[in-house]
């Protein structure tokens, strides 16, 4: 199992994102990845059953972008955190059927247990 991370940016909010993830998955099992044609290529080459990818979309527009990946997920768990509650961006968020959603400014500890359930029940 991998977790495939995603984030764009040196934001706080993608530090304490990175630091969630961190804390629920070992780091040897983490990607890290700052662009999505980095993570595109990534996503092109075999990837481990039961694998994880965390996608942090900064805007409406990132996450329009993230839909190109549609195809290339779909025996990966996908967690995606999104701009805002916009009815339009969860619209969108949904076509990438993500297993659980957060907000960028959320503190990430729901995710943190989502991943660590995800991680058990991969095994």
């Amino acid at each position: 199992m991998r977790l495939l991370l995603y984030t764009s940016g040196e934001t706080e909010d993608n530090k304490r994102l990175e630091a969630a993830v961190h804390k629920a998955i070992p780091k040897d099992r983490i990607e890290l990845f700052k662009s999505l044609s980095d993570l595109t290529d990534r996503l092109r080459t075999p990837v481990e059953p039961d694998s994880i990818a965390v996608l942090s979309a900064p805007t409406q527009e990132e996450l329009r972008q993230m839909q190109r990946l549609r195809a290339l997920l779909p025996e990966i768990y996908v967690v995606l955190v999104v701009p805002d509650r916009k009815r339009s961006t969860i619209k969108l968020a949904h076509l990438l059927l993500p297993r659980f959603l957060s907000g960028q400014t959320d503190d990430f500890k729901d995710l943190g247990k989502v991943l660590e359930k995800i991680c058990r029940t991969a095994h």
